[in-house]
């Protein structure tokens, strides 16, 4: 895949782009041989995703989206167990617009940055 991020990196990489991403709204979509595609939810907001290095866990990537308030209570954490690969999906203009992770089954799993549906204005 290309723009692969060394997994040595992947640590510091992922706590930086949750630090960059927050609150943005997510789509989180799971691609696999097996299952095929399956989206799993829309325009939760981005809480983060990190790398767990130690313990029954190591080599797993957890994301995290969900509401912080009252307002959005609907909430995810998606396990991706056995990661291998981490990809940014890096849109038009070079904006970030997601990342892309593979874990060693080849499952794919694809958290993309959305726009906001628009709001049509009612003051005229």
């Amino acid at each position: 895949m290309k723009g692969e991020i060394p997994r040595d990196q992947w640590k510091t990489f992922l706590d930086e782009f949750s630090k960059r991403n927050q609150l943005r709204p997510t789509r989180l979509e799971v691609i696999g041989q097996e299952i095929g595609a399956q989206e799993e939810e829309e325009l939760l907001p981005f809480l983060g995703i990190s790398f767990e290095r130690k313990g029954t866990a190591a080599g797993s990537i957890e994301i995290l989206m969900g509401g912080e308030t009252a307002r959005e209570p609907r909430q995810l954490t998606h396990i991706i167990f056995n990661a291998q690969r981490i990809v940014p999906i890096v849109g038009i203009a070079a904006l970030e617009d997601g990342l892309g992770i593979e874990d060693k089954d080849g499952v794919k799993t694809l958290l993309h940055f959305e726009a906001l549906p628009e709001i049509p204005d009612t003051t005229s």
